[in-house]
């Protein structure tokens, strides 16, 4: 088994632009009126949106699976709790290599992934026993994904490292991560 540890970058617009956009006021307001601004945010389906509350239970802070969505840009914002560290990789048409990955910790912020950024299917919270997020994808992407299970997907990518013989690790007190609390 071969073991690669990915510390926990801190998060910013320039340091997520390849994996998507921080969910935060940012520039000119797209629209609004008296009393209120709006940031328009580009997210893009191919089938009905939707919007669930997932809560990622704590767990050992190692990365098995990774997937990528063929259809649907997605967010995920944390709804208070304890921050939770997210795993992305650039978009790319083959599964990247262990190497490439990136680990950041979120503390309020959200994130919407570009389309085919590819990403942990958990979250993992740093403290407590769980953390929920607010979560917006799409209804054929999720049915298909939870409907058939054991069904190879054909709106996702799924790579497995585990199987492949890579443990992935977390590391929660390398010092970039020590610099976002």
């Amino acid at each position: 088994m071969r073991r690669i540890v990915l510390p926990v970058s801190p998060i910013s617009a320039e340091a997520f632009a390849p994996y998507g956009r921080i969910l935060t006021p940012a520039g000119e307001r797209d629209t609004g009126r008296e009393g209120y601004d709006i940031w328009i945010q580009p997210f893009t389906a191919g089938s009905r949106p939707r919007v669930q509350i997932v809560r990622y239970h704590a767990r050992p802070f190692a990365v098995a699976l990774i997937e990528r969505h063929l259809h649907v840009t997605e967010a995920r914002q944390p709804l208070g709790g304890p921050p939770a560290i997210i795993v992305v990789a650039e978009p790319s048409e083959t599964p990247p290599a262990p190497e490439m990955l990136r680990a950041f910790r979120l503390d309020g912020e959200g994130v919407l992934f570009h389309r085919g950024t590819w990403h942990a299917i958990d979250a993992y919270p740093e403290s407590g026993s769980h953390a929920d997020f607010l979560f917006l994808s799409e209804e054929a992407t999720v049915s298909e994904l939870f409907e058939n299970p054991g069904r190879a997907p054909e709106r996702t990518q799924v790579c497995d490292f585990l199987a492949a013989g890579i443990e992935l690790v977390i590391d929660t007190n390398s010092p970039e991560n020590q610099k976002n609390r």
